[in-house]
């Protein structure tokens, strides 16, 4: 991904910052409790149970209705769009997803740490920015969701899903609404990358209800997208980095693969 040279560099050096970090997350996740946040999206159980869990027919049934109209209602203007949409709208969600996350979980650091992780986070967005004008949005609307308070870094996902900046909405207007669940899949496997790879594997929540409903209204296999959810424990923290890293990949050269075959019709 973007600047995962200059993120893997600044390591070595931020191990305290991160020590901070996690401190600041785990003090907003409390923050958050007390105003009864739902809890479970941070149960410990462990992502394939947490998966189990919100696997039922009536749920699969649901989604696969919702798919179908979504695709459906998205395929006419396919075959209009510019070369490599889908891995465009995730690329632009992941790297805004990463960088929002990344320079979130420093919003209580001293400022020197801040300003570091904000370059990291800038290289992102300037990622996000190159994919964004492959589909025709300007650079003026894509930028990372700030963190001011506790709370907005731990409702990250949430302020991402009602479209708190409007780039959803745009990506809608100009592909379509497929590619609009793209960029949501996007911001959350980018900001669960920046946990996974900014804590070197020791931190590890994938979100899982959140990846499984944007996927699969996005056309992505499950086989595909099930790889990022799978359960962190007891796995070596290396592996864990490794594993993440892979998993993102696969998504990429699926999405690549439908961009191909749009491409040839």
């Amino acid at each position: 991904m973007v600047s995962g040279m200059t993120a893997e560099a600044a390591r070595s050096r931020w191990r305290q910052g991160w020590r901070v970090a996690a401190f600041s997350a785990a003090a907003a996740i409390a923050f958050v409790a007390l105003e009864r946040v739902e809890l479970a999206l941070f149960d410990v159980a462990g992502a394939d149970r947490l998966l189990a869990a919100t696997r039922s027919e009536g749920v699969d049934a649901r989604l696969a209705g919702e798919a179908d109209a979504l695709a459906a209602r998205s395929q006419r203007r396919v075959g209009a769009l510019p070369p490599g949409h889908r891995s465009a709208a995730f690329r632009l969600g992941y790297e805004l997803g990463w960088a929002s996350e990344f320079v979130g979980s420093f919003a209580m650091s001293d400022p020197a740490v801040q300003a570091r992780a904000k370059a990291i986070g800038d290289a992102h967005v300037a990622a996000a920015r190159v994919e964004a004008r492959r589909l025709g949005i300007e650079d003026a609307a894509v930028a990372a969701l700030p963190s001011r308070t506790l709370a907005d870094f731990v409702r990250l996902q949430e302020r991402f899903e009602r479209d708190e900046s409007g780039l959803g909405a745009r990506v809608e207007a100009s592909l379509t609404p497929l590619h609009r669940e793209l960029f949501l899949f996007g911001t959350i496997v980018g900001a669960d990358a920046a946990t996974v790879e900014g804590t070197n594997g020791k931190l590890a929540q994938p979100s899982v209800e959140a990846i499984r409903r944007h996927a699969t209204l996005a056309g992505v296999d499950a086989k595909t997208w099930q790889p990022l959810v799978v359960d962190p424990r007891g796995v070596a923290p290396d592996a864990v980095v490794a594993r993440h890293r892979a998993a993102v990949e696969a998504v990429l050269g699926a999405l690549a693969a439908r961009d191909g075959q749009d491409a040839r019709r």
